[in-house]
């Protein structure tokens, strides 16, 4: 990846995969990304369904689709992220396209593919700069947003076992 821009531009233009973990079943009203006088052309929303997924927790993607992305799009994101994780009543992050692995979320193999996050109660935090993903500190902050996972949304026991 040469730059965050490049990677949400891929195929044109931009789009931002928001994801949301959370207690909410339901997902978040149409409008909600409609902040601070920034509208996304269209929002795609999907339901993420992991098999076998031992967490009680929903997931669900929002492709925030925009004809262009640039600096300037940063505060628009993180007001997404604070909006999104009290909606879903739990953490909500920004993913490049095909890098969410259920059994690898928020770990430090899959840190430099997270671009902003939000735990509840937290402030939200996005980085637009690639060489900020491949550091140490970015590990760290994901590996904490990972504890808040364990924490909030503990892995079910299986029948007859220890929490996978």
């Amino acid at each position: 990846m040469a730059s965050i821009k490049e990677a949400v531009c891929w195929s044109g233009p931009a789009v931002f995969v928001l994801c949301t973990l959370g207690r909410a079943e339901a997902r978040l009203p149409e409008g909600t990304f409609d902040l601070a006088g920034t509208r996304p052309v269209r929002v795609e929303t999907f339901r993420l369904a992991p098999e076998p997924w031992a967490r009680e927790a929903f997931v669900w993607e929002y492709d925030l689709c925009f004809d262009d992305a640039d600096q300037d799009v940063v505060p628009y994101l993180r007001q997404c992220l604070r909006t999104a994780s009290l909606g879903a009543e739990g953490i909500a992050w920004l993913a490049f396209e095909g890098t969410v692995h259920f059994e690898h979320l928020f770990t430090e193999d899959v840190a430099e593919h997270i671009y902003g996050y939000c735990v509840p109660g937290g402030d939200p935090e996005v980085t637009w700069d690639g060489d900020v993903l491949k550091g140490e500190g970015w590990r760290r902050a994901v590996a904490d947003v990972r504890a808040v996972l364990e924490d909030a949304f503990p892995a079910a026991a299986p029948q007859g076992g220890k929490p996978r």
